[in-house]
């Protein structure tokens, strides 16, 4: 090369012209002075733009008071320092620079100006920043650090979200770190691992966050020691990276294996595994040897199908077809094929195993259910027994009510009893001591006594048993003799009852309670059949009566004959009406008890004097005493039998009629001027005048009467009625 002289100035021009850095100088006014080319392809502004303004005008706002600060520093302490800051270029994209600021001394020592070197790092920024996303964005952060683990020489990511401390504190105190870290993994780190690293070995340790309360967070750290050209370490290059997830789902899958492992061989079920191609078992639990009894060190090449019953064959290999094709969960019950302990009945539960969405076998859940079916079946068998007994009791209970006789009520519970119950006999005995139950120890069978009557004297019913009585058919006895006892003793009583009844009409006397009794009954009778006749017959007839006459008045087309059909039709109508009507208010006179035996009298009478032949003439004094029912329905009941005869037979032209209160006795008094009746040639029978039933009704009210009477001198009938008619004791036997 050849040798050429350049002025040593010129030499400083030429290298600052075509240096890649720009370079600046700055008076102590902050005013630039000199500017390098580099000026313009660093910011997009040219030499002259840039010369003779504030050096700081340019930065970004955020950067301006830093960068003053450190410029002071620069002039103050008269040393270099490194700063790094932003602009805006021209075109308004983000520049970000490193600069290296040094001041130039005069001969007295003072600064007289200083120079910046400026250097465009803006892709090494984004680069950091986009490493700073990804680093932030999986947790991590990346430094590198001195051997003594005091000063940071580069730290990037997203620290605080790692560990809980803010990036500039751990910046300026490294140490800080170890205060969020459990104390146990803490000793690790301080010890065995510092050991290591100034060893110069790598180290990859995983350790346990404190920093969030009552919960666990897991961090790593990756430390490699560097070397320099002597092998001296002269710092550590690291990545601590937040694992918290990662460990949780590592955990949570060694949790899962424990448990499915403790699932599988400690599961009370039978549980097994089963291969594809052949249907081989694969492994299984001891549950499943003792329910099999297969032993598990021969279950190899064991093919599934073989445990079962031949006949289940066709639909467990179906289901175990469907598990493959479906890839979904299916239950079956089947038989295992014949054992030594009998047959057993099993469910099974087939569960496809999926690995990368692929089956690669099938698992088996074991049940041995047959002592759950056979109560199954028994408890079907028992619930059609316990409908068939029930059945038996209604059929049993509804025929009871239809039984009259106490040998007709000892023939159906017998027969009841023979179709239902395990009895090789059955008899009712009546007894004078107490028998005792057991069994016939030659003959094997049970022998059951129960009381079922007390009256004339104890009745037994007597079983021989083929077997014991379960449960429900102990229940369904005691059901059945309790719904007999309520009958049996009743029955002979009523048996008895009628036999008295029958001496007593042979004998042509009847007890005055039982007159009382049937006047009752006939009572209670014409009063349900005349609202039967008011409520049913006597309402049709009005109604179509109603149509009828609607039908005749709206029907302009009828003829004339047909018109005075329609009116004889309603006309006869309106008769039916009216003579229901009173047919009604003779069954059960309305408001009789309400209006009293008087007032009613009253009514009775003006009725009859619209149809009579005769004059009615009646008499009443004041009654001291109120009449019962009884008295009322008897007394008037008579004054109709009477009107009906004087209406009838007496051919009378004059009636009187008395009712008078006679200190402690109601006396009725009856007399007509009529034909009369020969007594003595009725020969006591009166049947026929209904003189008998007038007797009968005031012999049933404890009272007296006298009938008088001959032929031309009319008909006399006195009556003495008791106020007070003993009603206590009136049904007595």
């Amino acid at each position: 090369m050849t040798r050429f002289d350049i002025d040593k100035n010129e030499i400083y021009r030429i290298v600052a012209e075509n240096s890649l850095d720009t370079i600046v100088l700055v008076d102590g006014d902050a005013v630039v002075r000199y500017v390098s080319p580099s000026i313009a392809t660093l910011s997009g502004y040219t030499v002259e733009q840039y010369e003779g303004t504030d050096a700081f005008a340019m930065l970004m706002p955020e950067d301006r008071e830093r960068i003053r600060e450190r410029f002071a520093q620069v002039v103050e302490t008269r040393s270099p320092v490194d700063v790094d800051y932003r602009f805006l270029h021209a075109d308004g994209r983000m520049v970000h620079v490193e600069t290296r600021v040094k001041p130039v001394l005069d001969a007295d020592g003072l600064v007289q100006s200083v120079v910046a070197v400026v250097r465009d790092v803006t892709d090494r920024k984004q680069a950091e920043q986009l490493l700073e996303n990804i680093l932030d964005n999986v947790n991590a952060s990346v430094w590198s650090i001195d051997k003594d683990f005091k000063q940071y020489q580069y730290h990037i990511g997203n620290t605080e979200k790692v560990c809980g401390i803010p990036k500039r504190e751990i910046l300026d105190r490294p140490i800080r770190i170890h205060d969020h870290i459990h104390p146990e993994d803490n000793v690790s780190l301080m010890g065995e691992v510092k050991d290591l690293l100034d060893s110069g070995v790598p180290v990859r340790k995983e350790f346990r966050w404190i920093h969030v309360p009552n919960e666990t967070l897991w961090g790593q750290m990756i430390i490699h020691p560097y070397r320099d050209g002597t092998g001296e370490i002269r710092r550590l290059d690291g990545i601590m990276l937040d694992i918290t997830e990662k460990k949780r789902a590592e955990l949570a899958l060694e949790e899962s294996e424990q448990r499915y492992k403790s699932l599988f061989e400690h599961n009370l079920d039978s549980v097994f595994s089963i291969e594809l191609t052949g249907l081989h078992f694969v492994n299984a639990n001891r549950a499943f040897e003792e329910t099999t009894g297969i032993r598990l060190d021969r279950l190899t090449d064991r093919c599934f199908i073989g445990l079962i019953h031949d006949e289940d064959h066709p639909e467990v290999f179906q289901a175990l077809m469907e598990v493959m094709q479906r890839q979904e969960p299916r239950d079956i019950e089947c038989r295992l094929a014949r054992m030594d302990r009998g047959e057993r009945i099993v469910s099974i539960t087939f569960v496809p195993i999926l690995l990368g969405g692929s089956l690669t076998g099938i698992h088996g859940i074991l049940k041995d259910i047959t002592k759950r079916k056979q109560e199954e079946q028994e408890l079907i068998r028992s619930e059609e027994r316990s409908k068939a007994l029930q059945l038996s009791l209604n059929r049993l209970s509804n025929d009871l009510a239809n039984v009259m006789k106490v040998s007709e009520l000892e023939e159906r519970l017998i027969g009841e009893i023979r179709s239902v119950l395990p009895a090789s006999g059955v008899s009712i005995e009546e007894e004078a001591e107490e028998a005792s139950a057991g069994g016939d120890e030659e003959t094997g069978e049970i022998r059951v006594r129960v009381r079922i009557g007390e009256k004339p004297q104890p009745a037994r019913l007597n079983l021989r048993l083929e077997r014991p009585l379960v449960k429900m058919e102990e229940e369904w006895l005691e059901t059945a003799v309790h719904y007999v006892k309520i009958l049996y003793d009743n029955l002979h009583r009523t048996e008895d009852l009628m036999k008295r009844l029958e001496h007593l009409v042979g004998t042509s006397e009847t007890p005055r309670w039982m007159l009382r009794l049937l006047f009752r009954l006939s009572e209670k009778e014409r009063a349900a059949l005349s609202s039967d006749l008011h409520d049913s017959v006597l309402q049709d007839l009005i109604i179509w009566y109603r149509k009828l006459e609607s039908l005749r008045s709206a029907g302009s087309s009828f003829g004339e004959e047909t018109r005075e059909e329609l009116v004889r039709i309603e006309n006869g109508l309106l008769d039916a009406i009216h003579q229901i009507r009173i047919t009604c208010n003779e069954l059960r006179p309305p408001f009789l008890l309400k209006m009293g035996l008087v007032e009613s009298l009253r009514s009775l009478f003006e009725y009859a004097r619209m149809f009579a032949n005769y004059e009615i003439e009646f008499r009443a004094g004041e009654l001291d005493a109120s009449l019962n029912e009884d008295q009322i329905l008897g007394l008037y009941r008579i004054v109709q039998e009477l009107l009906n005869n004087a209406t009838k037979h007496s051919r009378a032209s004059r009636v009187v009629i008395s009712l008078e209160d006679e200190g402690d006795r109601i006396g009725f008094r009856y007399e007509d001027d009529g034909v009369g009746v020969d007594l003595a040639g009725l020969g006591g029978s009166y049947s026929h005048m209904g003189i008998s039933g007038i007797e009968k009704r005031v012999l049933s009210l404890e009272g007296e009467v006298d009938v008088q009477s001959a032929p031309g001198r009319g008909f006399r009938v006195a009556i003495e009625v008791p106020k007070q008619t003993m009603e206590k004791g009136a049904l007595a036997l």
